[in-house]
């Protein structure tokens, strides 16, 4: 006996009102058979663009929105749609879309979609969805290194989100609160800018207003969003308590996607600290278990940190093999937000095997992009290593030349690492490039 497509349509969507994902799916998937048999009408499609809308949002929790099954269930509903369908229609359908092409980090065509809820959202006039198009924008914006961008499209969302919080509130079916989701990427965007103090506070109030909700997936974003600070180059205790605290949450709420993730970063931390191995096996599983979901956003990110550990137990031939795979992967897939460190850390690594000329050039590199990104953590970093290898060459002058400038220009952070090292670098080459010094050595 053949089940009337209307019944199936209720029954899939009280599996989806129950959590009960998996179940819907397979409704829903019979809806849309049973659909598809009917003749060709106006209503037939109606039928079955609900069911699509229905199914994208239960695929994407069942399997994830980065695998090709889930990405075609809501280009499909989008081809249904058209330039038809209300407001919430239009949303849902992009939403879907857009964190799929992002989490495949195929960039470009997510900023494509995150400009078409712009407009859309510009052409209804609608708050709510002018904040969740603007925080689409600064996110994709971020990810591919257009820095200053990414930091107007993501302020522009806090302010939606302060004008019009009733608004806002009433469309939060789609992800994640816009106010935490954008205050997370704005403080990685204004740490790589040079605004370490600003970047931490921003992360704490993700945090603190995520914990408020007690949304599950949210406050996962917010934990996550201070780990990764860590391995940008923030305390690094901090970032471990808040790693182990993510992957703690993730795996008592089910979200694999923020497990992984978190257990990256634990990695990677210890990779940098105490224990390097167990940080590269920590780091080799989730660089596994995240690949395997075709959510490959990061990916330049996750390379680099598992170089730099290679490299730091006398391995730079790995590290370096796995350097070009990540400067590969930012041309392929225009994920530029660690390309300056990339060149950076491969001039460190070239700089240890004494091929100082190739250690030169990607230096170079990495202060180019920097510069053309007004990256300034990733300048200061790379200005460092630079100036650090002319000293070693005698060009005192010079290096104090390169850095400087680029150490003068911070305004705050200057208890982290990075600025430590070259404040004390920079006192140092002052009293070498004095005329009195260098006539003495003379």
């Amino acid at each position: 006996m053949l089940i009337p497509p209307s019944i199936i349509g209720s029954t899939g969507k009280l599996a989806l009102s129950r959590s009960a994902n998996a179940e819907a799916v397979k409704h829903l998937r019979q809806g849309i058979e049973l659909t598809q048999s009917q003749a060709p009408s106006t209503e037939r499609v109606r039928k079955e663009l609900d069911f699509y809308l229905s199914l994208g949002p239960a695929m994407a929790a069942t399997e994830g929105y980065a695998t090709p099954e889930t990405l075609r269930v809501f280009s499909h509903a989008r081809d249904l749609l058209g330039d038809g369908g209300d407001l919430t229609e239009q949303m849902t359908v992009l939403w879907g879309v857009y964190l799929a092409h992002s989490m495949r980090a195929e960039n470009i065509a997510a900023r494509e979609v995150a400009n078409r809820c712009l407009t859309l959202a510009a052409e209804h006039e609608h708050p709510g969805m002018s904040a969740l198009a603007n925080r689409f924008m600064g996110q994709t914006l971020w990810t591919m290194g257009a820095f200053v961008d990414a930091r107007f499209y993501l302020e522009r969302t806090l302010e939606l989100c302060a004008a019009n919080q009733e608004t806002i509130a009433s469309y939060r079916r789609f992800g994640a609160d816009d106010e935490v989701a954008a205050l997370s990427p704005l403080a990685r965007t204004l740490w790589i800018l040079g605004y370490p103090e600003q970047a931490a506070a921003a992360a704490g109030q993700a945090l603190a207003r995520a914990r408020n909700m007690g949304l599950a997936f949210t406050i996962a974003l917010a934990l996550d969003g201070e780990a990764l600070l860590g391995a940008l180059g923030a305390d690094p205790k901090r970032a471990t308590v808040r790693a182990d605290e993510a992957m703690a949450h993730s795996i008592e709420h089910n979200l694999a996607d923020y497990e992984q993730r978190a257990r990256f970063i634990q990695g990677a931390l210890l990779a940098q600290g105490s224990d390097p191995q167990h940080g590269i096996e920590l780091m080799r599983s989730a660089f596994v278990a995240i690949e395997r979901t075709n959510s490959v956003s990061r990916r330049t990110l996750y390379l680099g940190h598992y170089a730099a550990a290679h490299a730091s137990l006398g391995q730079p031939g790995v590290g370096l093999d796995l350097l070009d795979d990540a400067i590969q992967t930012a041309d392929k897939m225009d994920e530029r937000f660690f390309e300056a460190e990339l060149y950076h850390l491969r001039g460190k690594i070239l700089l240890v095997l004494g091929r100082k000329g190739e250690a030169e050039a990607g230096l170079r590199r990495a202060l180019t992009i920097a510069q053309q990104q007004q990256a300034r953590w990733w300048e200061v970093r790379a200005a460092t290593t630079l100036a650090k290898h002319w000293r070693d060459e005698g060009k005192y002058l010079e290096a104090y030349s390169l850095l400087e400038p680029v150490y003068n220009w911070f305004v705050e952070g200057f208890d982290t690492a990075s600025l430590k090292n070259a404040n004390a670098l920079l006192g140092e080459l002052r009293s070498l490039s004095t005329p009195h010094t260098q006539a003495r050595r003379g």
